[in-house]
This record gives structure tokens, C-alpha cells and sequence, in this order.
């Protein structure tokens, strides 16, 4: 008897890290309504939401380690993803530091509430500082949807996300990710 080894061919996995409860509610909705499966994403990592570069880089080092990827030849086919928002007060310097580790990034334009409303035809205008707008838009979600962001119902999100192009052209990163070769 003749046994031939074969190499069987790695699926590239993703372990994505999100800002906070929101952004790990899109991610598995839309992960479940476009993903083709041909890459393997793990559970989200919820980061508890992120402040500054400060902050991010402390949350940054305890999650990253806590995933136990040693050595690390052994998870050359892992990669990060990290979904956060764009209008953070260190939104660019997280940005950079991601890009500089090799992650991949997917930033919520301005933030996951304001993303949806733009999306509804509700387009919140940012003209007050970074945390007076957050608020804005937290606020006139709920006034909209009548819910936080994270509670939003998937029937909502399939009205919102109702094309795929819709998808694309707002969060085309995840777009390029769910429809990977």
C-alpha cells in the first residue's frame, strides 16, 4: 500500500476585532448575508470601544495576545481585521498604527449610526467636536430608529443593506472580504 501526502490547500482565516456592540452586530449580519465562505471568520473580538491611540494600543496588546497565535509560523494564514469607527479623536493615528502592523481595516464612516442614517437619506453633517457629534448622531438614531444601533432588528438591516451595491460602495472592505476569491 502507497500513501501519498497531498497538501490541502489552507483557508486564509480572519479574526476581526470591533469597536464595540455595534459594529459586532453588523459585522455578523452582513458576514451572514454576503459572506461566500471562502475565507474563515472567527467569533469578533468586542474591544469595548476605543477613546484614543492610548487607550487603543493597551486594548490593542491584551486582545492580540490573548488570541495565543505562538509561534507564529504556525499562523502565517491568520490575519486581523479591525472594524472602528471615523471619528474617533485619534480616528488617523489608530489607522496608521493598524496599517503599520499589516491588519486589515474597515472604518465606519463617520461611526456605525451615522453610516445607517446617511444610508436612510438622514445625513448628519459634522460640525461640533468629535464627542458632541458622536452623541448627535447616537441620539438622532434612536430618534429615527427608535432603538440603539445595536438592537436595530435584522429586518431593518436587510431594508438598509436592500443591494449589494449599497454594500459596496459604503463598507468596501468587508465587501472585498465577504466576496473574496
Amino acid at each position: 500500500m502507497i500513501r501519498r501526502s497531498f497538501k490541502r490547500k489552507q483557508k486564509d482565516i480572519i479574526i476581526p476585532f470591533c469597536e464595540g456592540e455595534t459594529e459586532v452586530v453588523l459585522f455578523a449580519f452582513l458576514k451572514n448575508e454576503y459572506s461566500n465562505k471562502k475565507i474563515d471568520f472567527k467569533k469578533p473580538v468586542n474591544l469595548g470601544g476605543v477613546e484614543n491611540l492610548t487607550g487603543f494600543k493597551r486594548t490593542y496588546n491584551k486582545q492580540v495576545r490573548a488570541q495565543g497565535l505562538k509561534p507564529k509560523r504556525d499562523f502565517l494564514s491568520v490575519k486581523f481585521l479591525f472594524i472602528i469607527d471615523n471619528d474617533l479623536e485619534d480616528s488617523e493615528k489608530i489607522k496608521l498604527f493598524l496599517t503599520e502592523k499589516g491588519h486589515i481595516i474597515q472604518q465606519f464612516e463617520p461611526n456605525p449610526e451615522g453610516l445607517l442614517l446617511n444610508m436612510v437619506g438622514k445625513n448628519q453633517g459634522q460640525n461640533l467636536k468629535i464627542h458632541d457629534f458622536r452623541k448627535k448622531c447616537k441620539d438622532n438614531f434612536k430618534t429615527h430608529f427608535g432603538c440603539e444601533a445595536h438592537r436595530l432588528k435584522e429586518k431593518k438591516l436587510k431594508e438598509i443593506f436592500s443591494s449589494e451595491n449599497i454594500f459596496k460602495n459604503k463598507l468596501s472592505v468587508l465587501h472585498n472580504l465577504f466576496k473574496a476569491p
